[in-house]
């Protein structure tokens, strides 16, 4: 991954160019779709970002409800786990939740925190991301969570930044169309008998 980021980012702007020359679409079409494709990821990467703190804060104000020790380092770590699909932020707060019940004995406050977690902290991104998909890009608040749960379940992880990406794309794609079908509807029609 990090290999492939370093040439997308060093040879992006030649990649791209090589793409264009390639596409047999028309100029505009091709500058449409790319401006779709640089907002939608700058809308995915945001949202990713922004869900993470969320959960961070969300997690954080737990902690500190139940008194764990090193509270801001406990949310940190959750932000930044967080960003890691499926597992990041529940690894940090169940973590916590097992730390309470097993070494401290506080059964009601990893009870607290494990439906905290469940029901506050798993369900903020669902929240979030929807939210600013919808901000930043042109996909309707429920078309972006479908496809980024569609994303997950197809894709897996990965799903999460390129399901909006394809919906995006989809999206641009139909309205290039319904713009092609209005002219070809609006030129006179010149059939020769």
């Amino acid at each position: 991954m990090l290999l492939s980021l370093y040439f997308f980012l060093a040879d992006g702007p030649t990649m791209v160019n090589a793409a264009v020359r390639l596409s047999p679409l028309d100029q505009r079409y091709q500058k449409q779709l790319i401006e779709e494709f640089d907002g939608v990821s700058r809308a995915v990467v945001l949202a990713t970002l922004l869900a993470a703190v969320g959960q961070g804060v969300i997690a954080g104000i737990a902690y500190l409800i139940v008194g764990m020790p090193s509270a801001v380092l406990l949310t940190v770590m959750t932000m930044l786990l967080a960003l890691v699909p499926f597992v990041g932020a529940t690894s940090v707060w169940g973590s916590c939740c097992l730390w309470l019940y097993y070494v401290e004995e506080r059964a009601g406050a990893a009870i607290f925190l494990l439906i905290w977690g469940l029901c506050a902290v798993s369900l903020i991104d669902n929240v979030i991301r929807p939210y600013v998909l919808h901000g930043q890009s042109n996909l309707h608040p429920l078309l972006a969570l479908l496809s980024v749960l569609g994303g997950i379940q197809v894709l897996g992880p990965i799903g999460i930044f390129v399901g909006p990406m394809v919906v995006a794309f989809l999206q641009a794609l139909l309205n290039i169309l319904r713009t092609e079908l209005e002219s070809m509807e609006q030129a006179p029609n010149t059939t020769v008998p």
